[in-house]
């Protein structure tokens, strides 16, 4: 009977010990190991204005002097998730420039108030395990229009873009994704 009173009291401890409520885990943001890199932000986001701007400008020979020969693109349309090299990204564009006049960006993300939110974007401190402070690969947003040369047309897409650039400053890697059809489809409208 000693053993049956014992075995209860220390069982009632352990369940009264295990019930005790733990402690909250801290909701303090991941702790990064050094202070964002603003400078080198700021300077990879001036590569690519002066891209967007030498698209506006047609400036072909101007946006592949910008590029690393190595250049990974991947396209907007769906290409089996392949990854294909500059001629294919600036065959693009020539193709833009050959069919479309007056083409203009508007950096940033259109609120439902009419304003424009910050283009550009990059570090993340979510996922906790592959937080980073560092500009290593740039998030764009934006509104690029053009006016169709054959029909006069305007036209308009939302875009958005990963960008990463080298060691020398030049674009190294682009991933852009915008409605392709979407253009077919406002240029069929009457």
């Amino acid at each position: 009977m000693k053993k049956l009173v014992l075995t209860l009291v220390v069982m009632s401890l352990v369940v009264t010990l295990g019930c005790k409520e733990q402690p909250a885990a801290s909701e303090e943001a991941p702790v990064m190991e050094s202070a964002p890199d603003y400078d080198a932000f700021n300077k990879q986001v001036a590569v690519i204005e002066a891209l967007y701007s030498a698209h506006e400008a047609e400036d072909i020979d101007a946006m592949r002097a910008m590029m690393a020969d190595t250049l990974k693109y991947s396209p907007p349309a769906y290409n089996g998730g392949a990854w294909v090299g500059s001629d294919v990204l600036l065959a693009a564009i020539k193709g833009y420039h050959d069919n479309f006049e007056n083409i203009q960006w508007h950096p940033g993300i259109k609120l439902p108030d009419g304003t424009m939110e910050n283009a550009y974007w990059s570090g993340s401190v979510f996922p906790e395990d592959s937080a980073s402070d560092t500009p290593d690969a740039i998030r764009v947003y934006g509104i690029w229009t053009a006016t169709h040369t054959a029909t006069g047309k305007e036209i308009g897409v939302n875009f958005y873009s990963i960008i990463s650039l080298n060691e020398a400053g030049k674009i190294a890697q682009v991933t852009e994704y915008f409605d392709v059809n979407g253009i077919a489809v406002q240029l069929a409208e009457e």
